[in-house]
C-alpha cells in the first residue's frame, strides 16, 4: 500500500498557531523533520494534560511515555523489573527503603543532568501535588523522604511498607522530569514538561493536535527496546480525531500512519497485508460499572447483585466484536498479578437476578421496568468511551427490569464528575500491572478512588495488602479482596479491555509496555 504524508486540512495549521500562542514547549532546539521522516498517529481524544505524572488518561500516557524515562522498566512478558535510568537498585526486607544508583550520562532536554537531587525534587513535588497526581500519589503511599547520598545515589523512604513502589518506578506515572518542571505549578505542567526521553514536546493545541520531535543526542534507552541511540523518526504528529470513522478512513486512505483504538468491529477489515494490527490486554481492573453506594438505589445490594448476574459477558464480547478481548471473571483482569477467578459467583443467571429483585421488593411495572415504593429501578452510568459495551449492558439489564441510562461525556467532564461524586455508576477500567489497582479504585483513603463504598472489611484488606512484604501473604489478601468485591457486587465487570491499534504496513517498531501503553522509540517507516 502506498503511504501518503499529507496532513489533514482539519489540523495542519495547528502547530504554527501553537507556536504563536503557546510558544515552543521545551528548551529543545531540534528542528522539525521533513514530511518523509514524520509519523502521523491519529488519537481519539484530547489528552487534556501532558504531564504523565498527573494524568491517568490512556491517550495522554501514550504520548507522555515518549517524553519521559523512568528509573526502571518492566518486561511486559515476564514482569521482571530491570534497570533503566537507575543502573542498579535494592530494597530493604520490609519494603520501606529503596536505594537507586543512577546512570551518569543522562540529561534532560533543557541540558540539565539527571542527579539524585533531581529525583528527590520529583518525589517531593509529587507528594506535594497530592490528589492532583492521583495515580502517582498512590504509588507513593506512605512517602516519608528521599535521602541523597551523593550525585548518583538516593534512598526513597516510606513510613510503612510499600509493596508496589518498585513496580511504580517503571511507569511513566513516576517518569522523571527536569527540576524546572518539578518546580512548576500543576497547571503549567499540564501544558508541557521537560523530560529525558527520546522525544520532546513541540506544540499542543487543545482539541486539535500534539506534536513531539526527536531529542538530539539521546542514548540511554531501556535494554528492553530494540535499538539504542536516538529515535528513528524525527517527528510524530498526533492529530486529535474523535470520530472512529474518520480515523479508520484516514488509515485506509494513507492519510494517517497509525491510529489509536481501532474499533473492534473494524478489526477484520484491517486484518490484511496492507496493515499491521497491535493488540495487548490491559492489566488491572477490567472495564466495569463502578458504583457510588451513597446513592439510594445503588446502595441496595440486591440491585447490584442482580446487575452482576444479569450481565452476559460472553454476549458483550460477541456483540461488540471484541475478538481480542475476554469476558472478565474477577475484579482483576486475568493478566494481572494476583488474579483469582470468581467465575462461579459471576456466572450469567438472569432468572436468579430477577428472583433477587423480587425478594427485595422490586416489582415489574407495566413498561417492564421494576418499581419499589413508587420509585423506578433506574440508574445511570457515566462514561467517555466503550459506548457499544454499555449499550449491550443496557439491553441486557432491561430484560430483568433495570433501566440503565447512559451518560456519555468528554474525558474532561468524566473526571469532573468523579471529583463531584455526582454519579450512580462510572463506566471505566483502571490499568495497573500491580494488584494494588484494587486499593487505588476502592479505598476511601485513596485520593484517587472512583468507587464510593463504605465497607470496613474491604478497606482493611486492601490497606493491608499494600504494606505486606511477604509475597504469599500479600497474594492471599489480594484474593480476599477480589472475593469481597464480587461477593458484594461492588463492581459489575463487563469486558477485559484490549488495546487495539493499527498502522499501515510499512510502519514498524510499535510496541507496548507492561501496562499496555504505546512505546514509539523504535518506530520507523520502511521504504
Amino acid at each position: 500500500m502506498s503511504r501518503s504524508t499529507a496532513p489533514s486540512s482539519r489540523w495542519v495549521a495547528a502547530p504554527v498557531a501553537a507556536l504563536a500562542t503557546v510558544g515552543l514547549l521545551t528548551a529543545c532546539s531540534t528542528p522539525l523533520a521533513s514530511a518523509e521522516d514524520t509519523v502521523i498517529f491519529a488519537i481519539k481524544e484530547d489528552p487534556t494534560c501532558l504531564d504523565p505524572q498527573q494524568t491517568s488518561m490512556t491517550t495522554a500516557l501514550n504520548i507522555g511515555r515518549q517524553v519521559v524515562d523512568s528509573l526502571t522498566d518492566q518486561d511486559a512478558e515476564t514482569g521482571e523489573i530491570v534497570p533503566w535510568l537507575a543502573e542498579s537498585f535494592e530494597t530493604n526486607d520490609d519494603l520501606t527503603a529503596f536505594t537507586f544508583t543512577l546512570r551518569d550520562d543522562v540529561t534532560f532536554s533543557d541540558d540539565t543532568p539527571l542527579t539524585a537531587t533531581v529525583v528527590k525534587a520529583n518525589f517531593d513535588a509529587l507528594a506535594a501535588l497530592g490528589p492532583a497526581a492521583s495515580l502517582a500519589s498512590q504509588y507513593l503511599a506512605g512517602y516519608d523522604s528521599t535521602v541523597v547520598t551523593d550525585d548518583a545515589t538516593l534512598t526513597v523512604n516510606f513510613s510503612t511498607p510499600n509493596a508496589q513502589f518498585l513496580q511504580g518506578t517503571s511507569t511513566m506515572t513516576l517518569g522523571l522530569v527536569a527540576e524546572a518542571s518539578a518546580a512548576a505549578t500543576a497547571e503549567e505542567r499540564c501544558q508541557s514538561v521537560i523530560g529525558s526521553g527520546p522525544f520532546v514536546y513541540d506544540s499542543y493545541v487543545p482539541n486539535d493536535s500534539v506534536v513531539i520531535v526527536k531529542r538530539a543526542g539521546y542514548d540511554w534507552a531501556s535494554t528492553l527496546r530494540e535499538h539504542s541511540g536516538e529515535a528513528l523518526v524525527s517527528t510524530i504528529e498526533f492529530p486529535i480525531i474523535t470520530e472512529n470513522g474518520v480515523r479508520t478512513g484516514g488509515l485506509d486512505s494513507g492519510e494517517f500512519d497509525i491510529i489509536q483504538d481501532l474499533p473492534y468491529a473494524d478489526e477484520a477489515r484491517f486484518d490484511t497485508d496492507d496493515f499491521n494490527l497491535y493488540a495487548k490486554a490491559n492489566t488491572g481492573v477490567p472495564n466495569s460499572l463502578i458504583p457510588n453506594t451513597s446513592r439510594p438505589i445503588v446502595s441496595d445490594e440486591a440491585v447490584r447483585q442482580a446487575m452482576l448476574l444479569g450481565t452476559d459477558r460472553e454476549e458483550i464480547k460477541t456483540l461488540t466484536g471484541a475478538t481480542n478481548s475476554e469476558p472478565p471473571t474477577s475484579a482483576l483482569t486475568s493478566s494481572t498479578t494476583g488474579f483469582v477467578s470468581q467465575a462461579d459467583a459471576m456466572e450469567y443467571d438472569p432468572d436468579a437476578a430477577m428472583a433477587l429483585l423480587e425478594d427485595a421488593g422490586w416489582i415489574e411495572g407495566a413498561d417492564g421496568i421494576r418499581e419499589k415504593d413508587g420509585v423506578k429501578l433506574s440508574v445511570s452510568v457515566t462514561a467517555f468511551y466503550a459506548q457499544d459495551v454499555l449499550e449491550t449492558v443496557q439491553m441486557q439489564l432491561a430484560k430483568i427490569g433495570i433501566d440503565l441510562q447512559l451518560n456519555m461525556v468528554t474525558a474532561g467532564d468524566f473526571f469532573g464528575v468523579i471529583a463531584s461524586g455526582d454519579y450512580d455508576f462510572l463506566g471505566a477500567a483502571l490499568t495497573r500491572t500491580d494488584p494494588d489497582a484494587l486499593r487505588v479504585l476502592f479505598s476511601q483513603a485513596a485520593s484517587s478512588h472512583w468507587a464510593i463504598v463504605d465497607d470496613a472489611e474491604l478497606e482493611g484488606v486492601l490497606a493491608e495488602q499494600a504494606i505486606t512484604a511477604d509475597a504469599e501473604a500479600r497474594a492471599a489478601l489480594v484474593e480476599q479482596g477480589q472475593a469481597l468485591i464480587i461477593d458484594k457486587a461492588y463492581l459489575i465487570p463487563t469486558l477485559e479491555t484490549t488495546q487495539l491499534h493499527a498502522s499501515v504496513a510499512n510502519v514498524h517498531g510499535v510496541a507496548f509496555d507492561s501496562a499496555s501503553r504505546i512505546v514509539l522509540y523504535d518506530v520507523r517507516i520502511a521504504e
